[in-house]
């Protein structure tokens, strides 16, 4: 009897050892997969149409009205949703610039003015800073 011979005969005898209890366990999967799918099917066509006549039953219910009243309500059409208002006669023309005052008043020119005395002398040195550096910027 040589390596071979025993290598089969082990194969042999653990294959069989373990043929039975494996499809046994298949056979008992199936059945009760094609079980769990059955019920389940079953619990979905019993909810469903209980679920639809539930959630139905209350919005009409709720307002004393049936599925009839809401497919034909009858409700008045005002004329402002039938026709589209006319244009006005005339627009206003454009105005590309802002006509320049030509006096001021001190209320006009307190929107655009800030006190010196309200901020330290660093800040203005760095503002006049900026802005020489600015104007100085796009020099050779």
């Amino acid at each position: 009897m040589g390596l071979e011979d025993l290598a089969y005969k082990l194969k042999w005898f653990f294959s069989r050892l373990l043929d039975k209890p494996l499809t046994a366990l298949k056979k008992l999967w199936r059945q009760k997969t094609i079980r769990l799918a059955i019920l389940c099917a079953v619990i979905l066509l019993i909810v469903t149409p209980l679920i639809i006549l539930l959630t139905a039953k209350i919005a009409f219910s709720a307002q004393g009205k049936t599925a009839s009243d809401y497919a034909f309500k009858i409700d008045p059409i005002s004329a402002k949703d039938l026709f589209i208002p006319d244009k006005p006669d005339f627009l206003p023309p454009v105005m590309l610039e802002q006509p320049q005052k030509e006096f001021w008043t001190s209320e006009d020119a307190m929107e655009f003015w800030t006190a010196p005395a309200e901020f330290p002398d660093e800040f203005w040195r760095n503002k006049i800073s900026e802005s020489i550096d600015n104007i100085l910027e796009p020099l050779p």
